[in-house]
C-alpha cells in the first residue's frame, strides 16, 4: 500500500494541495476498506452489533 500511495502523490503533484488532500484520502479509504472487511464481515463482529440491526 505504501507504494500505491507514493504513485498517487507522486501522479498528484501539480494539482492543487486541497484536491490532492482530498484525492489521497479517498484513495487511502478505499484500500482500507477490504483490509477492515475481514473484521467488519466476521460472525463475531456481526454477532456484537445484531441488537442495533433494524
Amino acid at each position: 500500500m505504501h507504494c500505491l500511495i507514493e504513485e498517487i502523490t507522486e501522479k498528484t503533484a501539480v494539482l492543487p494541495e486541497d484536491l490532492k488532500e482530498e484525492i489521497l484520502l479517498n484513495e487511502t479509504a478505499l484500500l482500507s476498506e477490504q483490509a477492515l472487511a475481514r473484521d467488519w464481515n466476521s460472525p463475531e463482529d456481526e454477532e456484537a452489533f445484531a441488537n442495533f440491526q433494524v
